[in-house]
């Protein structure tokens, strides 16, 4: 199976709840994600579940996100997750907490899927 998790702000907090119980899921791209602050029940908390989360990942966030900044919520998370460290890449872009699409975060998607789920067989 080739599945790749994509989760976009929200999405990238609960990324490594969702990877953690899934195993068909075989690499994730997280885009504006981190830990959120407050309370949670253990049971459902991203921050349990995080070193749980191995499969291969990829967080794309905004250096000046203020909803999620990069010391306290975006860098915790991402040394937390238990991938292999030759298997997570952090990619800092000069934005807030919104990353847009530009034409390098999307070779930086593509190019990190195509790693972990091969290429596209041609047509």
């Amino acid at each position: 199976v080739r599945l790749a998790y994509y989760g976009f702000s929200l999405g990238g907090i609960w990324g490594p709840v969702l990877t953690a119980i899934d195993g068909r899921v075989k690499t994730s791209v997280q885009i504006g994600g981190g830990f959120l602050a407050g309370k949670f029940p253990p049971e459902g908390d991203p921050f349990h579940f995080a070193p749980r989360a191995k499969e291969p990942v990829l967080m794309i966030v905004g250096r000046h996100d203020f909803v999620r900044p990069v010391e306290t919520c975006q860098m915790p998370m991402f040394r937390l997750l238990g991938a292999p460290a030759r298997d997570k890449r952090i990619v800092l872009i000069e934005t807030g907490h919104v990353v847009y699409p530009s034409p390098a975060v999307v070779k930086e998607i593509l190019d990190w899927l195509d790693r972990y789920l091969g290429p596209l067989p041609a047509k």
